[in-house]
């Protein structure tokens, strides 16, 4: 007995190798992500806990908390947080909604429609957001083709302008995240077994009671993680809201760079961003509990 048990503790050569593979597998990606993130946020916290010295170098500037305070103090700053987490949240329920129906319809479909939807969803993608917003800067311009059709059809009798509102924003802004949406509930729908469907069918359910207590539910993991990519995307989001907004809707990220690029104070541009990783963080970790929280449940 104490043989084996001596037998047991003794190290697995072939574990060790197994182990150490693992490791030099995972080194680049992990080198990759301390370079792009990791020390980027540990420059921005020391930054955000020094005074606002430029002529002296990052390592020779006193340590102040007057960034933090001036944050917290100035009732500017909380409803520019305030307008950035009710459009972030708008923009997630309408991408939420819009991307559901369009996943599932290509869910549905058959594969050369479902190949075409997929392209069409992913096109966002291929331009990138400073041609999205562009494109969106076009269409409400005051003459542009929304001021046109809706003058034709009798509903404008003057050109308005839609830029600079925050309905333009919200509407450029799902058009741009709508593919994360999209995908990752695509992706959650696909991944609900076949049989689960049919067996609540020879139960007696119809196609509307087996979505909303089966199909629904199931898919639940992937409206958070589309939520989440959506919302993070918001929070982040500066060239779309500059454009379309003209300049007149200001989020957390437009502050920090006139912060940043305008005013060159690092330290308070600092602070922000660190309260802007701080919200992203906490909503990511509320919606991996409240998935977590629906599985446990759902067993």
């Amino acid at each position: 007995m104490e043989k084996a048990i001596a037998e047991s503790r003794r190290p697995n050569p072939a574990g060790q190798r197994q182990l150490w593979s693992k490791v030099a597998l995972l080194s680049p990606a992990m080198l990759v992500y301390w370079a792009v993130f990791l020390i980027p946020a540990i420059v921005l916290l020391i930054n955000s806990f020094q005074a606002n010295q430029p002529e002296r170098t990052m390592w020779e500037r006193d340590l102040s908390l007057g960034s933090f305070s001036r944050f917290f103090s100035d009732p500017y700053f909380i409803k520019v947080i305030g307008t950035t987490l009710l459009l972030a949240v708008i923009v997630v329920a309408v991408s939420l909604v819009v991307g559901y129906l369009l996943a599932y319809h290509i869910y549905k479909a058959k594969s050369f429609v479902k190949t075409t939807l997929i392209t069409v969803v992913l096109t966002p993608l291929f331009s990138g957001a400073l041609l999205q917003s562009l494109g969106w800067y076009l269409m409400f311009a005051r003459y542009g083709p929304i001021n046109v059709a809706l003058r034709d059809m009798g509903l404008l009798s003057q050109p308005h302008n839609f830029l600079g509102t925050y309905g333009a924003v919200v509407v450029a802004l799902v058009h741009g995240f709508l593919p994360f949406m999209v995908l990752c509930i695509v992706n959650s729908l696909r991944s609900i077994p076949a049989n689960v469907l049919d067996a609540a069918s020879s139960l007696g359910a119809s196609s509307f009671t087996a979505f909303v207590r089966v199909t629904l539910p199931l898919s639940k993991g992937g409206m958070m993680a589309g939520s989440a990519l959506v919302f993070g995307g918001t929070l982040g989001s500066f060239a779309t809201p500059g454009i379309v907004g003209q300049g007149k809707i200001q989020l957390l990220a437009q502050i920090i760079y006139q912060q940043a690029i305008q005013i060159f104070d690092w330290s308070f541009a600092s602070v922000i961003s660190i309260a802007l990783l701080v919200v992203l963080a906490a909503v990511t970790i509320l919606l991996n509990r409240s998935v977590n929280a629906s599985g446990r449940d759902r067993q």
